[in-house]
């Protein structure tokens, strides 16, 4: 979290300085800050016991009042009429951009991430064999959908910001659906019911050679903390709604592509009672393939992703109620989770006393 601070703080001393120095001036007072900031970062390190510029292993109260004073500072000297507010602002970004990054290191999104494309080949395997099995019921409900003339009149008449309420609407929906799977699939996957279940996941780990035998006591584990259940559950949202984006992107660009191949401007001109499809206001674009001219437009795209994003509402229903989904689908997916599961099933039994936290 600190380096991302201090890379806060120094594009916010590039910022801060407006017209009241020119030239060298402004470099001098600009390196003079910089100079202020690291001395300040130097007494804070001494105050802390620590080497000089050593980066700090904790961001406490002292680091996030450098934080938000070191700005403040430089913004205050070169306002030129109402400091206060100049100070008061930037001081409420910094605070935004504080709890976003608390955010962010506390609940591990960015190696979230990063786990999460790095089983993104997998995952995209998983949702060729999902779109295969879910495609004939994903079309028979959706192209009723695309070949509505009221459809494509909703799509001529939406704004894009009120398609954009729709859009958040029903990704609000498909995560809730989705969150509930994960949040029972975190207490499941928690659970052991003998040690050799826990051998068999802690098979090359730092505890193999400490696993209980099966004469003992089935494993238990205390139950996960509130933070920690979240921290799971999070990870088996972030896996699961990437697949579920995915068949949501396919269904688009199938009917985009679709729309081009099937859809006249004649008849798209009366579905949508419009006089005429107009690059500016519609995004029309004409090809001519074969003899045939394709049309694509704003209204296209609209329908298109609103079927997409309703087929990927319809398979996140679909996460939560098919068991088949689960067995077949989630376990590639929660193995590493699964033995993480497993080691701390040990680590309490062995290394921790009375098996408490």
């Amino acid at each position: 979290m600190f380096p991302f601070l201090a890379f806060v703080v120094l594009l916010e001393l590039f910022l801060a300085f407006g017209d009241r120095w020119t030239g060298w001036g402004q470099a001098v007072v600009f390196v003079g800050c910089v100079a202020l900031g690291f001395a300040a970062f130097v007494l804070l390190n001494r105050v802390r016991g620590r080497r000089p510029v050593q980066l700090p292993d904790r961001v406490g109260v002292l680091e996030i009042a450098l934080y938000l004073v070191l700005p403040a500072v430089p913004t205050a000297i070169g306002a030129e009429n109402a400091v206060l507010v100049d100070v008061l602002v930037v001081t409420v970004f910094n605070v935004l951009v504080l709890m976003v990054a608390f955010v962010m290191t506390s609940w591990g999104i960015l190696p979230m991430i990063g786990w999460s494309i790095s089983h993104l080949k997998t995952q995209i395997g998983d949702v060729v064999n999902l779109t295969m099995r879910s495609l004939p019921i994903l079309l028979v409900f959706s192209a009723f959908i695309f070949l509505n003339a009221e459809m494509w009149q909703v799509a001529h008449d939406f704004t894009l910001p009120l398609f954009a309420g729709v859009v958040v609407l029903v990704v609000l929906i498909g995560s809730g659906f989705v969150m509930l799977s994960v949040r029972r699939l975190t207490v499941d996957l928690a659970r052991f019911e003998r040690w050799s279940d826990v051998g068999e996941r802690t098979s090359d780990t730092p505890v193999e050679l400490l696993v209980p035998s099966d004469e003992e006591p089935a494993p238990d584990a205390p139950r996960l903390h509130r933070s920690a259940e979240y921290n799971v559950s999070l990870l088996l949202f972030a896996s699961q709604a990437i697949q579920i984006v995915l068949v949501a992107l396919v269904i688009t660009a199938f009917y985009v592509l679709f729309g081009l191949l099937t859809v006249r401007e004649d008849t798209l001109l009366q579905w949508t009672t419009a006089a005429e499809l107009t690059s500016s206001s519609d995004w029309a674009s004409r090809w001519s393939l074969w003899g045939a001219e394709l049309v694509f437009s704003r209204q296209l795209l609209l329908v298109s992703v609103f079927i997409g994003l309703m087929s990927g509402l319809q398979f996140a229903v679909q996460v939560v109620t098919d068991s088949a989904y689960r067995s077949e689908f989630a376990e590639e997916m929660t193995n590493e989770i699964r033995t993480a599961l497993a080691v701390r099933a040990v680590y309490y039994r062995r290394l921790v006393p009375n098996g408490t936290s």
